[in-house]
């Protein structure tokens, strides 16, 4: 099998694997206890905060841990929303944002929705002209279907001096990109740990000292009152795990990339054609291939041994085009349809690589006898 759907989730490494082996003997108890048992998984729980906090260059009480990803976008969005008029998005982002702005523009809030034609992030100065006092901008630092880079820093600079609020999805850039919150200048900042070979179900809020998040989830006083429930100590340790890691995920990037622009480039000499364009991760290619349906494409592909996708996981079961390539190319509604991401991470070897566009190479002479 040819493992090509990173953005998805990361393969889990052994190290994290074993992390969890050796904690499952204590994780299992409520860490919320004050016995002896519940000591022994909170002390498990509080490493892991650390970790991933070191990770981004943050302090352990400054994050909230959260059942995943999503969990941590609804958080930070809905929480920060509280007492905000307008709030400004653009129109590609994940589903865990965009139901949450969905959500908030249903109750009323005024919601507006920046371009991203081409694949181009929205400019400061763009951004800026919807920004004030009452304004909380939601939006990604690194795009899940097209790898494109957001100017995070410039939209942090912009939203300080127009005193607007700032949530950003860093899911994909988590182990893609170097993260200091520190500097960044966000107000929240949500992570996942799938996307860095960590559990599913896994996730952390960055939120800014001093900040009143409204929780979003009613229930016990857990994570200082902003994230009711249990925590799921081993989860959280395979979080920690992969946090670990993230130096040797970055230190690949490079080597990744190499990999990326080869099947790109064999793909693209094949007919397809890319969506988007720097800057962009070195993480994943996003190509259409005209006369084929991506499902299909996909489907024809993992009957080759080889695992990608169409776009986002969560919504592969859906059937419908790419809402992130529809709204990059209004006027090319036929890339959406015929949209395949390839995504690659730490483990891809050139082997894989090769083996994946020789299998593509089977698969597109079908077509075409």
């Amino acid at each position: 099998m040819i493992y090509l759907d990173h953005h998805a989730a990361a393969p889990t490494p052994d190290a994290v694997r074993l992390a969890m082996e050796e904690a499952a003997a204590l994780a299992w108890a409520n860490p919320l206890s004050t016995h002896a048992a519940g000591r022994a998984s909170r002390q498990l729980l509080e490493a892991a905060r650390e970790r991933v906090a070191e990770s981004i260059g943050a302090t352990a009480a400054d994050l909230v841990l959260t059942g995943g990803g999503t969990e941590a976008c609804n958080l930070g969005i809905r929480g920060l929303a509280e007492g905000c008029s307008r709030l400004v998005t653009s129109e590609v982002e994940h589903p865990a944002v965009a139901q949450s702005v969905n959500r908030l523009k249903s109750d009323g809030l005024a919601v507006t929705g920046l371009g991203v034609l081409a694949g181009q992030p929205p400019s400061p100065d763009e951004l800026a002209r919807h920004l004030g006092p009452q304004t909380l901008v939601a939006i990604q630092w690194v795009n899940h279907e097209t790898g494109t880079i957001l100017p995070i820093d410039r939209y942090a600079e912009a939203c300080r001096e127009h005193q607007a609020r700032l949530f950003v999805d860093a899911t994909q850039a988590l182990g893609k990109l170097p993260i200091d919150v520190s500097a960044l200048g966000a107000d929240v900042v949500a992570l996942a740990a799938q996307k860095i070979g960590g559990p599913a179900g896994a996730g952390a809020c960055w939120i800014r000292r001093g900040l009143d998040l409204k929780p979003v989830l009613d229930g016990g006083s857990q994570e200082r009152g902003r994230r009711p429930g249990t925590p799921d100590t081993l989860s959280m340790v395979g979080f920690g795990a992969a946090c670990r890691l993230i130096e040797t995920r970055l230190a690949q990037q490079p080597r990744v990339a190499a990999l990326r622009d080869h099947i790109e480039n064999s793909l693209l000499a094949r007919g397809a054609v890319l969506n988007a364009g720097p800057p962009r991760t070195a993480t994943v290619s996003n190509l259409s291939f005209p006369g084929w349906q991506g499902p299909l494409l996909v489907a024809a592909l993992d009957l080759e041994g080889v695992c990608l996708s169409t776009g986002a996981a969560c919504s592969s079961g859906l059937q419908e085009p790419s809402a992130v390539i529809r709204a990059m190319y209004p006027d090319e509604q036929w890339r959406a349809g015929s949209a395949v991401r390839i995504s690659l991470g730490m483990e891809t070897s050139q082997r894989d690589i090769d083996l994946a566009i020789a299998s593509f190479e089977r698969v597109l002479d079908r077509r075409s006898d």
